[in-house]
């Protein structure tokens, strides 16, 4: 059994997709990545990725996997819309998230999977599905055996309506996903903590630092802040994604080279990319 993370990048846009021959080199697919180590298969977020990677695992024979929502705006969820799994009897799916402003988790995913707005709700599903309502601060497992259990911890991220920052630990290992959360002074902080000495920090990178000074509120930050974290928690490596919709490949190219050329560490998600810790 393989006990490395092996990380695949199905989607790197925030807000919505942007298909259009601008956006072929990082792709135009919202948030959705991958991440397996041995028999765990989890997915961070259910962007529109979700829908080619849904595609992948049913071609893979895969039929468990871990779905980590970490807020329910639509361009998290987008994918769930048509997900293979849900429609294989043989598929376990399980959702974890915290319920928005409308109620618990379970009530607005019906709503939002549901009729009117989808033909098809959960309860229709022939797959099990079981969702699990997760607080700011709490931990959980993945793992069902005594041995390599993947830890989940948990942080509350600066966003409007909040979202969740999750940190997956195992074997010494440690992935970060820190999406839709803007840095401000006290969430730096926490997140240096939270952070610390992980192999792989997935970072919101959805704003130049230019444009993220005039968006104040948006709840989103830029790959400057991402290396700062990065320095500052000793992390050995960090993704950037979550890329604003506006930013075409010629965009992220420049900003790129100017990341890259800062920090060797860093490196910017393309749909596509494998990365194997």
């Amino acid at each position: 059994m393989d006990h490395r993370w092996s990380i695949e990048v199905w989607g790197v846009r925030g807000s919505a997709p942007t298909p259009g021959r601008d956006f072929m080199e990082y792709g135009g697919n919202t948030s959705c990545i991958l991440a397996e180590r041995g028999n765990e298969t989890v997915i961070f977020d259910a962007g529109s990725g979700l829908l080619g990677l849904g595609k992948h695992l049913k071609e893979s024979g895969k039929k468990r996997v871990h779905i980590l929502l970490s807020h329910l705006h639509i361009d998290h969820i987008n994918g769930l819309f048509g997900f293979p799994l849900f429609l294989d009897p043989e598929g376990e799916i399980h959702l974890y998230g915290r319920g928005g402003e409308g109620g618990c988790l379970w009530e607005q995913l019906k709503c939002l999977l549901g009729r009117p707005y989808w033909p098809l709700g959960p309860e229709d599903f022939p797959a099990r599905l079981e969702i699990h309502e997760i607080r700011p601060g709490e931990a959980f497992y993945l793992s069902e055996g005594e041995e390599n259990l993947v830890e989940v911890r948990t942080l509350e991220g600066n966003h409007p309506g909040g979202s969740l920052l999750y940190r997956l630990e195992v074997g010494g290992q440690s992935i970060v996903y820190g999406l839709d959360c803007e840095m401000d002074g006290r969430i730096a902080r926490e997140l240096k903590e939270f952070s610390r000495e992980a192999q792989l920090l997935i970072w919101d990178a959805n704003f130049t630092e230019e444009d993220r000074k005039i968006h104040p509120g948006w709840g989103h930050s830029s790959w400057e802040q991402g290396l700062w974290l990065a320095r500052e928690s000793k992390v050995k490596m960090v993704l950037m994604t979550h890329f604003s919709r506006e930013y075409t490949d010629e965009c992220l190219r420049q900003q790129q080279k100017l990341a890259e050329g800062e920090d060797q560490i860093c490196r910017f998600a393309k749909e596509g990319m494998v990365i194997r810790l």
